[in-house]
């Protein structure tokens, strides 16, 4: 498929999922998914606006697009009446919220290599523990940032019910970790190839 459609039908299937969700969101007054629906909003502008700049590849892309709607899909789609955020895909293992967070992490980790790799020095580059160690400390700051803005949900929507306790935080650092290790996997093999 032509590189230009497939950036088409990303951008407008993510349009498309964030206006109908938006709508959805005013209808139940969900104010929680709103806030979250217009910080995915802005981050769009900025990937449409930047991405030619800083090269993202369409695959990384493509990982953005999907991110977006699991997180979408997650806080407003219910399965045998439980929120998807809930729904446990492997019972008392994995939940779908931690699935969101770990290709979250995944694909952000993916993010701070295209965005870095010509700037690392060729020491850290060969070294698969320092850029494995990078790759995750920077992703994990930007898990770290999810988190705060689940926070300002809670302190400032009263979303304590739907962004969950201790615990659950806690756990979504966890998968974080787990989602960025997957990716430095990836990275790693694709440096050692020598196409890093």
């Amino acid at each position: 498929m032509n590189k230009e459609l497939e950036l088409k039908i990303m951008f407008w299937f993510t349009v498309f999922y964030v206006t109908v969700f938006t709508f959805l969101s005013l209808m139940k007054r969900n104010y929680e998914f709103l806030f979250y629906t217009f910080i995915i909003s802005i981050l769009l502008f900025i990937t449409i606006k930047y991405y030619r700049k800083v090269k993202l590849s369409n695959q990384i892309l493509f990982g953005i697009t999907i991110l977006g709607a699991l997180h979408i899909f997650g806080g407003n789609i219910y399965l045998l009446g439980t929120r998807m955020y809930e729904f446990w895909l492997i019972p008392n293992i994995l939940k779908y919220d931690n699935f969101v967070h770990a290709f979250g992490s995944f694909v952000i980790t993916f993010i701070v290599y295209s965005l870095l790799s010509k700037n690392i020095s060729k020491n850290i580059n060969k070294n698969k523990f320092m850029l494995s160690l990078l790759l995750v400390s920077i992703a994990m700051g930007f898990g770290a940032f999810n988190e705060i803005l689940e926070y300002l949900a809670v302190v400032f929507l009263g979303a304590q019910n739907q962004v969950g306790d201790y615990f659950n935080n806690a756990l979504d650092i966890v998968f974080n970790f787990i989602g960025s290790l997957i990716a430095c996997i990836f990275i790693v093999r694709y440096v050692k190839k020598g196409k890093g």
